[in-house]
């Protein structure tokens, strides 16, 4: 019995040390932090963001007709268009690429607007939307696209003519509101970032708590931007920009055209911070990110960050500017101690 007791007395102080060790890592880690500001961001990046013999960058091309969509890779947002148009628009999509490997490509669609549709509010059996993959390798000047893969809506047979031996593809989803797939595709990058690959299953956390912690989050960065306060602004994305500026290799030039665009809410005279109101909680990352958008179906403002501005530019025209946050909970933390910046 004596040695029992030890054995199970040796277990457990085992599994006390080795949980002490894995938080004392990860504060270490924290500590180890470089604190970003507006004065050493672009330094500070140019440290971390390590460059490759070949940097492949992938992007997608949507091809859409009468449809407006969505495009998701590995569950994080990386496309969207809710003002109807056809035309073939790149997106780099090596954000939400963390690794080499097998990745998840999803395509969600609504149907377009009624003027553009004899099919009122539903699908049109002539929906159509291809999604084409291209790598392209940021060294070479010339960017010379390389097909990774390409993907259709899937279709149903529709047989036509007199004696009804003519073949019609239509699509599949003909008659509903909304339509969702998935596709799979392989991506090869020479980094490789952590992401959210390491959050909490947010989808287990008491909702309520979640969505109250989260609205503090964006509440609090509202105050941050309301007092221009550009470094403390700055000192929460460390972790994001480092995977960030990793994943799309970008070089000084780069760097000083993001931190503008970071700069614009304080540098601006006719900015406008507009309050956070009307407003959904959305969930992405297959659970594990979070962040507040509108609720609005304004094609301007639909599914876009709850934290946003107005301003004018140079031309007159007004300019909306949105600051997209995604969060996350690091294993090992708690959410009384606050939500993360990840993407």
């Amino acid at each position: 019995m004596k040695n029992i007791s030890l054995v199970l007395y040796m277990t457990i102080m085992s599994i006390i040390s080795c949980s002490q060790t894995d938080k004392t890592k990860q504060t270490e880690t924290k500590m180890n932090e470089p604190i970003l500001t507006a004065d050493n961001y672009i330094p500070t990046m140019l440290k971390e963001i390590k460059h490759f013999p070949k940097e492949p960058v992938y992007q997608v091309y949507v091809k859409n007709s009468l449809c407006l969509y969505e495009v998701l890779v590995n569950d994080y947002p990386v496309a969207k268009s809710f003002s109807y148009a056809q035309e073939m628009t790149p997106y780099d999509i090596n954000s939400a690429i963390l690794q080499s490997g097998k990745q998840k490509i999803t395509l969600r669609i609504y149907p377009a607007p009624e003027e553009y549709s004899r099919s009122g509010d539903v699908f049109s059996p002539s929906t159509s939307c291809k999604l084409e993959i291209e790598s392209v390798d940021n060294k070479d000047p010339n960017y010379p696209a390389t097909p990774v893969a390409e993907f259709k809506l899937p279709t149903k047979i529709r047989m036509a003519g007199q004696n009804k031996d003519v073949e019609i593809p239509e699509f599949e989803g003909e008659g509903k509101k909304f339509y969702e797939i998935t596709y799979e595709f392989e991506a090869t990058v020479p980094y490789k970032n952590e992401g959210w690959s390491k959050g909490q299953d947010l989808n287990k956390l008491d909702r309520k708590k979640l969505e109250e912690a989260t609205l503090k989050f964006y509440q609090n960065q509202w105050s941050l931007y309301k007092g221009k306060n550009t470094d403390k602004v700055f000192s929460f994305l460390f972790q994001k920009e480092k995977e960030t500026t990793q994943a799309s290799y970008d070089d000084e030039k780069r760097l000083l055209k993001i931190k503008d665009a970071y700069m614009k809410p304080f540098t601006i005279g006719s900015f406008v911070l507009e309050p956070i109101q009307d407003y959904d909680f959305k969930i992405f990352g297959n659970g594990k990110l979070i962040s507040l958008q509108q609720k609005s179906t304004d094609p301007r403002l639909r599914s876009n960050s709850a934290l946003w501005g107005k301003y004018k530019n140079e031309k007159g025209s007004t300019i909306a500017n949105f600051r997209n946050y995604y969060l996350y909970l690091p294993e090992g933390k708690k959410l009384e101690d606050g939500l993360e910046v990840i993407r």
